[in-house]
């Protein structure tokens, strides 16, 4: 019988505390672009839709732009570019 050997990489590090900017929040919807990044989950882009229709019909909103990216991975460079021109982006997940 041969030997094996197999290599254990241990997961656990020191917590670390990441200080960041939130966005400023628009003044107001009316007229505004919101944005959607559907991350392909079951439900995830129907849900944000019904988000998005509300928000026009309760807010005014003017326009909405539904960008899709991988469950597993970020956004595209693409994908990013093109949610900046919006006002806000809705981001969230569904099952």
């Amino acid at each position: 019988m041969s030997e094996r050997r197999v290599r254990l990489y241990e997961p656990t590090a020191e917590p670390r505390v990441v200080t960041i900017k939130l966005a400023r929040r628009p003044a107001a919807l009316a007229r505004g672009r919101a944005g959607i990044l559907d991350n392909g989950k079951a439900n995830a882009g129907t849900l944000m839709l019904a988000v998005a229709e509300r928000l026009r019909q309760r807010h005014d909103v003017a326009a909405v732009l539904k960008r899709e990216k991988p469950v597993a991975g970020p956004p595209s460079e693409a994908i990013l570019a093109d949610l900046t021109t919006c006002d806000f982006v809705l981001v969230g997940s569904a099952d």
